[in-house]
This record gives structure tokens, sequence and C-alpha cells, in this order.
């Protein structure tokens, strides 16, 4: 396990609160620089997706339960745990009938390809500008030049 790995668990398990806050103060940044309705609602279900998430993950003693979880599946890391009769917020936890993803994860994952699809959006729309802003440049050039006698 590589140390940002570890780092990253140690985190989680140990501190989801302040996980949580620099996944906030990331997420803000990225409202701040791009300025759009829709990013800013990608950006909402984000943090309401790390919210549900750190929820689970706390009120299980930093543990993520899994429901579900077939007992030839190994785990990755600790900090995913077959869910038990004292599991809390079951509903919340990663489930096997979602593929191992939790309510929390699909709600992140919407919000951040919302995101990504707003900015490839912006981009492929500016770039379609400039290259109609060139041609223009062009053909006023072919017809500036054909006007010389």
């Amino acid at each position: 396990m590589n140390l940002l790995s570890a780092v990253h668990q140690l985190a989680w398990m140990q501190h989801p609160v302040i996980w949580l806050c620099e996944s906030c103060a990331i997420l803000w940044l990225v409202v701040r620089v791009v300025r759009s309705p829709w990013v800013r609602g990608g950006v909402l279900l984000m943090l309401c997706g790390l919210t549900l998430n750190a929820l689970v993950t706390d009120a299980n003693a930093g543990t993520m339960p899994v429901v579900g979880m077939p007992s030839t599946l190994r785990p990755a890391s600790p900090m995913w745990q077959a869910a038990t009769s004292k599991t809390r917020l079951l509903l919340l936890a990663d489930q096997a009938r979602l593929g191992l993803f939790s309510v929390g994860d699909l709600v992140l994952m919407f919000g951040g390809i919302l995101i990504v699809a707003v900015c490839l959006y912006r981009t492929l729309k500016m770039e379609d500008s400039l290259s109609c802003k060139r041609l223009g440049w062009i053909l006023r050039e072919t017809t500036a030049s054909s006007d010389l006698p």
C-alpha cells in the first residue's frame, strides 16, 4: 500500500469530518472558477454524496459497511466491512445490488459527471466559436486580397 493511499484511509477512518471539510474546500474552488448554475448543482450533488458517505462511515466507527458482500470477496482495505446486525444506517451503506456502490457514491458520481459534462460542453463551444472566428478571418483575408487589381 503506498503512502498516499494509507494517509487517505487514515484520514477517512479516523477523521471523516476533516476529510469532508477538505473536499468541500476543493469543490468550493471549482464553483469559484466555473461560474455556472449547472456546475453549482453538480458541486451540491457531490457535497451531498460526500456527506452521505461521511454519515454512514462515522456512524459505523470509521468503516463503510457493505450490505450483501459475497463471502468470497476480500475488501481492498479494512475500511470496508460486511454489514452485521449492529450496522447503522444500512440504507446508506455500500450495496451489493448497486454494484458495491452506496447511495452517496451514486449521488457523488452523478454530480461529478454533471460538472465534467458542463465544462466539456463549454470548452467545445469555445473552440467552435474560435474556429468560426478563424474562418471569418481567413475569408476576410481572401476576399481582401481578391479585391486587389
